[in-house]
């Protein structure tokens, strides 16, 4: 009762305010609220702006940094890949070292951004040109004539050196040099020489230079055979340019650094690294430790965020903020071949686009102000006139609210009369409007039906589709269970390996999918890889262990007439089967003692009682199978005597190139040094010693390619074979 009579009393006093004030006072409440939105509009809009220039000013200025990258690292495969192009055409004789001079030097003068260019022969000679940063140049040679020493001199501007040298560095042999060493270790097939492999190196900096470097080397072939290495080394102090004079913010800065968070190039210009005078050696600048503030604080950041410069890898857009102020952050990795990973970051200070944004808003605020004003002193007066004629427009909405359509009088010819006829109008379009909606309405209500109809009809299509590929994985999966087990039981059973009494042989074989690709027997004692795993390989092992088996029983002991009716029929079944695949295959004959190896494949480790070991290279004692139909020119053999105690390692691969989280192989090297140092074991212990150095150096990484292990061992010959 009390409520009740509060709001009558209050009702009672709000009707008796007269209407000019009630129209007011709605009004200007409007009008304030309308400059408040535009101005947190304006604010909002201005935060919104800045965003996103922001993310494309990075993204212009770090695609910018990528493209100018990728177009300065070209340079020096192109001078590599001329050289290579001038001898094959015999156009170039790299022996002929006034010759090579000249080349080199016409393509310093083509390329002005090289700093030098190198290249060394394997039997030593050298010859390497450098542009110095003033414009001059020097060569520097090492041959015969200068008696293993290398002599630098200064060229004149037409590329003649001159008659005294500058200086000369004692037995000086550049195939020590790092990026040779590199690159000639990449060359270790056949076909890997024909086709070559080029390395980027580390970057350094010599003591005494100003600027850092970086080598690019490629090795070089003269008719198929590999001759030396040329290499162009690269001035990063030009990237350093490029990105100062980008000039894209008046605070930002981008620079480049490596994965280890060594920078490499900044737009800041500052030293990339100091000279240590006690060793003469180079320390490199950590971007954590850079004097600029802004890289500094950025790099620390990225480096807190991921943990790991080596995570990032991907294009990132962070923000993060300094001293209360925020920062804009671009990262962007740039690899280029497996040699180069590095991160472009772009970082740019928020207060760099509000200044001018923060100054409109200001101005936005204060003509919202005025405007506010202004509209409020109009509405007072608008009000006063306008006040009695809408009680009749009022009666006339609250009699259309109620679904009367009637038509209101027009008594007047003012702009309130021409209101009136609008009003009139208005309510007879709206009133055809209700119609025209109601049967959209009803036409629409139907399509949706007809549309939810066909949805019902392809969801119960799209469930029948997924029925039917969980029956086709379940086919396939049984399909692969069963070509796996086919596999496994063509292989040696633990009673063939014992059935030879004068050897002991252990083996172990781990696909990298269900069904591998590699293969071995002891029948004749063989070991092979098919290129690839899978399916496809694991059918083309069966292929070979048939085929093996068949010619053995043959009586067909000739090494090279074994491979060559090998080779054939499974070239002529891949050609049938449309297939690309192809292995390598080593055969071993054995027969008291005596050991005749054929066919290319890995290494063939041979052990002496001792634990020492000769590692046998097979390249030149065959060919890659089922790859030419006809590898009889290419098939010769090798024998080995087995004294009790010696043997031999057979593997593929898989075992060798496996990798850990680092990406380090785990190498012949380490299996020779497990198999020496073990050897007084029996086969199997050394065999199991040998998996599980390879699982812990892989850790918790997968196996990318199938795993064989064959360890064999010469036990007691018989009197006649010690005979």
């Amino acid at each position: 009762m009390i409520f009740t009579a509060y709001q009558s009393g209050f009702i009672h006093g709000f009707n008796r305010i007269p209407l000019r004030y009630l129209l007011i006072i709605p009004f200007i409440f409007l009008l304030l609220l309308t400059v408040a939105i535009v101005s947190w509009l304006s604010w909002n809009n201005s935060q919104v702006a800045v965003n996103h220039l922001a993310k494309k000013l990075r993204e212009s200025v770090s695609i910018r940094i990528e493209d100018h990258l990728i177009r300065s690292l070209e340079r020096p495969t192109i001078v590599n890949k001329k050289m290579q192009n001038a001898i094959d055409l015999s156009w170039l004789e790299p022996e002929q070292l006034d010759v090579l001079q000249s080349y080199f030097f016409k393509q310093l003068q083509l390329f002005e951004r090289m700093s030098y260019v190198q290249f060394a022969h394997r039997n030593g000679d050298f010859l390497g040109l450098e542009r110095h940063p003033k414009g001059h140049f020097s060569l520097d040679i090492a041959n015969a004539d200068t008696m293993g020493d290398m002599e630098s001199y200064s060229l004149d501007s037409s590329g003649i050196k001159g008659k005294v040298p500058l200086f000369f560095v004692p037995g000086y042999d550049a195939r020590q040099q790092i990026w040779y060493q590199n690159t000639q270790q990449s060359q270790s097939s056949r076909w890997q020489i024909q086709v070559g492999k080029s390395n980027w190196n580390d970057v350094f900096s010599f003591f005494g230079q100003t600027w850092l470097s970086i080598t690019y080397s490629t090795p070089i072939f003269k008719q198929g055979e590999f001759i030396g290495v040329a290499a162009v080394d690269f001035t990063l102090t030009d990237l350093s340019q490029f990105l100062h004079q980008l000039n894209f913010s008046p605070n930002g800065q981008t620079f480049i650094i490596e994965r280890s968070g060594k920078l490499l190039a900044s737009s800041s210009q500052e030293k990339l690294y100091s000279l240590r005078l006690i060793d003469k050696t180079i320390e490199r600048l950590m971007a954590t430790e850079s004097e600029q503030l802004l890289i500094r604080e950025t790099a620390q950041y990225l480096q807190q965020y991921f943990g790991d410069f080596s995570r990032i890898d991907r294009n990132n857009q962070l923000e993060f903020n300094i001293e209360k102020k925020r920062q804009y952050v671009q990262i962007l990795p740039f690899k280029l071949d497996k040699d180069l990973d590095w991160l472009i970051v772009v970082v740019v200070p928020e207060s760099d686009f509000m200044a001018e944004i923060d100054a409109n808003t200001k101005t936005t605020v204060q003509l919202s102000i005025v405007a506010l004003c202004l509209a409020l002193l109009l509405g007072i007066a608008i009000s006063y006139w306008v006040i009695y004629p809408i009680r009749a427009l009022n009666q006339a909405a609250n009699q259309l609210a109620s679904g009367e359509w009637t038509q209101i009088p027009v008594m007047r010819y003012d702009e309130l009369g021409k209101l009136t006829k609008t009003f009139n109008l208005m309510a007879k379009q709206l009133q055809e409007s209700f119609v025209q909606l109601e049967e959209k309405v009803a036409e629409r209500t139907a399509h949706i039906t007809a549309q939810a109809n066909q949805l019902a009809e392809a969801n119960h299509k799209i469930h029948l589709l997924n029925e039917k590929l969980h029956a086709d994985n379940r086919r396939m999966g049984a399909e692969l269970s069963v070509t796996r087990r086919l596999q496994q039981m063509v292989l040696p059973r633990k009673e063939e390996l014992n059935a030879i009494e004068t050897l002991e042989i252990a083996s172990f074989m781990e696909p990298a999918t269900e069904v591998g690709g590699d293969y071995y027997d002891i029948l004749q004692i063989g070991i092979g890889d098919v290129t690839g795993h899978g399916l496809e390989s694991g059918v083309l092992m069966m292929m070979v262990q048939t085929a093996v088996r068949a010619l053995l029983s043959s009586d067909i002991e000739d090494p090279k007439k074994f491979l060559t009716i090998l080779n054939r029929t499974l070239y002529d079944n891949l050609q049938r089967m449309q297939s690309d695949k192809n292995l390598t295959l080593a055969l071993i004959d054995y027969y008291e003692g005596k050991l005749r190896l054929s066919g290319q494949h890995e290494e063939v480790l041979f052990v002496r009682r001792s634990g020492e070991i000769e590692r046998i290279d097979t390249f030149s004692l065959g060919f890659m199978v089922g790859l030419e139909p006809d590898i009889a020119d290419f098939v010769t053999y090798r024998e080995l005597d087995l004294l009790e105690g010696d043997g031999i390692v057979l593997y593929t691969d898989g075992l060798t190139e496996a990798m850990n989280a680092q990406r380090q192989q785990y190498g012949v090297g380490r299996l020779c040094e497990t198999v020496s140092r073990h050897w007084h074991l029996n086969a199997q212990q050394i065999q199991q010693i040998v998996i599980n150095d390879l699982r812990r150096h892989i850790g918790s990484h997968r196996l990318q390619d199938d795993v064989t292990l064959l360890i064999i061992k010469q036990k007691v010959l018989t009197v006649a074979a010690a005979a």
